[in-house]
């Protein structure tokens, strides 16, 4: 009778384990979709902030020129 116990308390462990597992697993492959999106976006970031950096120098040079003359 204590094996049958000791069975079925090591099932409802290992039932537990593998539902935190599975979990786990869920989790990661999220986080892994997550940063493979934030990669795939960077080049499209990169080349609008160097877009909006030139732009501004532009105009930081046409203002430097309006207080000189």
């Amino acid at each position: 009778m204590k094996e049958l116990f000791d069975f079925i308390k090591l099932r409802k462990k290992y039932n537990t384990l593998e539902t935190k597992y599975e979990s786990l697993v869920a989790d990661v492959k999220n986080e892994c979709f997550k940063k493979i999106l934030d990669k795939i976006g960077e080049p499209l970031e990169i080349k609008r902030l160097r877009e909006e950096n030139k732009r501004l120098r532009i105009k930081l040079k046409e203002l430097k020129k309006c207080t000189k003359g």
